[in-house]
């Protein structure tokens, strides 16, 4: 989780202004009076809001991959890295940055050409001029180039006030369908859709937050929502006070419609200048981040940082990779490359909320959740619009982005977070069931695989919902019968056939495992330990608790014969309450000791218990002194988000003994973490008025990833 104490950019300076400005930048001001001209007021609009659902869908499926994991540095690049692995996030993040590097040449060649047209000087020359003074500026401190963007915003909203109210050069109505004259709808809509790729403006910036999760996802939201309203107002304007001949004739037409034509100018060559400068300090920051994870070349070399943090050599390197575009190349052949290039990056983001998804895995609990129908609008949207925008360059895009892969596989690169390949993987055919074995194991990959050993089925009639409300929507369980003889194999069969049958009509995973010419006692650990090297294998072993006295010894003597296997398996013990069972399967207490090792199961597994029955979650704690308990309730509040739980989850600290408190609490499921001595267990079961569920974590389980 993010320190609030960080010191860093703030939402406003850090993502908000930079967002805000690099939309409202070269393309309104000198690009979207021609797209009006060329293609109507009804053509912009369309193209506009095509745009924007690509770029909202987008935003949204980053904010929710924003709340599920710490970004760290590396903006758009990080979220790829950490969720499907160095080795696609390096194939995104390589184009990726080149898109932003070439971006600065994008604007400053719009500012060139504005100054061109005031001053007779030489566009080569003045480039290199604003070339040089915002290296100069990136290099010096990321925060001082971020705090002059104020003074750029306040030009900015000058410059839209003196459009919106100055003098109209159209006495008949707005063209309302352009002849598309001098470009299609898609080459139209190629040349406009870099004024939305600012999204990524702040996310970027990541490494340089105070609090990068919050401030990403609120300050883009509201830079992208004021930027909608703007270009549709704008567009309106232009359609309204100018012909569709000037529009297409000129494409500085808003000085000559702009009340005051000094505040156009500043507000023009501000967001132009706002906009290199942002992009100039963000992509460096990108390359660095690759440079971190030794997914590009002379590593060492990119991820070195100056004493103020700055990577200045990063900085170096991207700052001439944007002069050679510049000297070469022109504005609207840039727009189509940087449009493929951003487009590719989407997708990617798109992608990798379907995959956290579809794979199910529990570390993905963001708590911005969408539905899966966002992604795949905005993964659909955008390959669309690279098709239609050039399908020569999207093969070449995507023949690089795989080329790059396969290159960066060779690495045997090694991920510190983790990722969800192994479920992705474990998810398909059996033909994928060797390469996910490969890749190595991180908690978050954890999700429900239970073996449930069966003595006497008559003990699991009433569990087979509980144990479905374990599971459910994409654990997996097994039953496991050892018989001490061959006789009565078809009974077997379809005691277990009708067992699983309610998890089949749920597409959930069941298997049955039966073991002849056993004995239950004796064979189930050489079974277990024989589980455990299959594909596919049980994480956690269930019990139940009988309420017979001489059936509590055998079993406390089968729980110590298991210790060993313990450490590669997590226990679940279920007690269900003879008279109240599972209530109304509503209200779940779940009870933290302080440094327990036995937290992580007990919190995953009331999470599952919690969505399934549609319940509430309480995290009760007791404590000896009365003073601790507002620290203690801090202590829970910060575990609630750091675990991600609900944001309805209760707090409830108790001061005295706990085998008091336990008996006054009515609720409907208590879930412990598993005590050491199993008289303890039957003291607890004996006085408590609910059912419980003890349980102890295998040390395989993570709830905070």
């Amino acid at each position: 989780m993010e320190s609030n104490n960080k010191q860093g950019l703030g939402t406003l300076e850090g993502v908000y202004i930079p967002t805000v400005l690099t939309i409202l930048g070269v393309i309104m001001f000198l690009r979207l009076g021609w797209i009006v001209g060329n293609t109507g007021i009804i053509g912009t609009l369309i193209i506009i809001v095509l745009a924007h659902i690509i770029t909202v869908a987008t935003t949204l499926s980053m904010s929710s991959m924003l709340t599920n994991i710490e970004i760290g540095d590396g903006g758009a690049y990080a979220i790829v890295s950490r969720s499907l692995g160095l080795e696609i996030g390096g194939a995104i993040g390589i184009p990726l940055y080149l898109s932003q590097a070439l971006s600065v040449a994008f604007y400053i060649t719009g500012f060139t050409e504005l100054w061109a047209s005031f001053f007779d000087h030489p566009t080569w020359l003045v480039g290199l001029i604003v070339w040089g003074v915002l290296t100069t500026l990136s290099m010096i401190s990321a925060k001082l180039a971020f705090k002059i963007q104020y003074f750029i915003l306040i030009a900015v909203i000058l410059s839209i006030i003196s459009f919106l109210t100055g003098p109209s050069m159209n006495s008949g109505n707005p063209v309302l369908i352009g002849k598309f004259a001098q470009s299609g709808f898609w080459e139209s809509f190629a040349i406009f859709f870099p004024a939305v790729t600012g999204i990524l403006a702040g996310a970027s910036m990541s490494g340089e937050l105070k609090n990068p999760r919050k401030s990403i996802i609120n300050g883009t939201l509201a830079a992208v929502l004021t930027g909608f309203i703007i270009y549709i107002v704008v567009a309106i304007i232009f359609s309204m006070h100018a012909t569709e001949n000037l529009l297409l004739a000129d494409s500085s037409i808003i000085l000559q419609l702009g009340r005051f034509k000094i505040l156009i100018i500043a507000g023009i060559m501000g967001a132009v200048i706002s906009s290199a400068l942002s992009t100039l300090v963000s992509a460096p920051r990108t390359l660095a981040a690759l440079a971190q994870n030794r997914t590009v070349p002379f590593s060492n070399f990119f991820a070195t940082k100056a004493s103020n943090n700055e990577p200045r050599n990063a900085i170096i390197i991207s700052s001439l990779i944007s002069l050679a575009v510049l000297l070469l190349s022109n504005l609207n052949s840039l727009a189509e490359l940087l449009t493929l290039f951003f487009l590719t990056t989407y997708c990617m983001i798109n992608l990798v909320v379907l995959v956290e998804k579809a794979t199910g895995v529990m570390s993905f609990r963001p708590r911005f959740n969408i539905s899966t129908f966002i992604p795949i609008v905005g993964l659909i949207g955008c390959l669309l619009a690279m098709i239609l925008i050039n399908r020569l360059f999207t093969f070449i895009t995507f023949f690089v982005v795989i080329s790059i892969y396969y290159i960066l596989k060779r690495k045997n690169l090694v991920s510190p977070w983790g990722d969800v390949r192994g479920g992705v993987f474990t998810s398909m055919a059996e033909w994928a069931a060797q390469k996910s074995m490969y890749l190595p194991y991180h908690p978050r990959l954890w999700k429900p695989s239970i073996v449930v050993p069966i003595e006497k089925k008559e003990d699991y009639k009433k569990v087979p919902r509980f144990i479905r409300d374990l599971i459910n929507p994409a654990g997996r369980v097994y039953y496991l019968t050892i018989k001490e003889e061959q006789n009565n194999t078809q009974n077997v069969s379809d005691d277990m056939d009708s067992t699983l049958a309610p998890y089949k009509e749920e597409n959930l995973f069941a298997q049955q495992i039966t073991i002849y010419e056993g004995d239950f006692n004796r064979d189930l650990k050489i079974v277990l330990q024989s589980l455990l090297n299959v594909f596919l294998p049980p994480n956690t072993i269930f019990f139940t608790i009988s309420e017979d006295a001489e059936r509590r010894k055998k079993f406390k003597e089968l729980l110590d014969s298991l210790k060993d296997i313990r450490r590669k398996l997590g226990l679940l013990c279920l007690y269900t309450h003879s008279k109240y069972g599972f209530g109304q399967e509503k209200n779940i207490n779940l009870w933290l000791r302080d440094k327990s090792t036995n937290n992580n199961l007990a919190v995953l597994s009331a999470i599952q218990i919690m969505k399934n029955w549609n319940g509430s979650l309480t995290l009760c704690r007791v404590i000896d002194s009365s003073s601790d308990v507002k620290q203690v309730e801090k202590d829970l509040h910060k575990f609630i988000e750091d675990a991600r739980l609900p944001i309805n989850t209760k707090i409830q600290v108790m001061v005295g003994s706990f085998s008091e408190l336990i008996q006054k609490e009515q609720t409907d499921l208590n879930i412990l973490g598993m005590p050491e001595q199993f008289g303890e267990i039957e003291k607890i079961i004996k006085i408590i008025p609910a059912s419980v569920l003890f349980v102890a974590d295998s040390g395989l389980e993570n709830a905070l990833v």
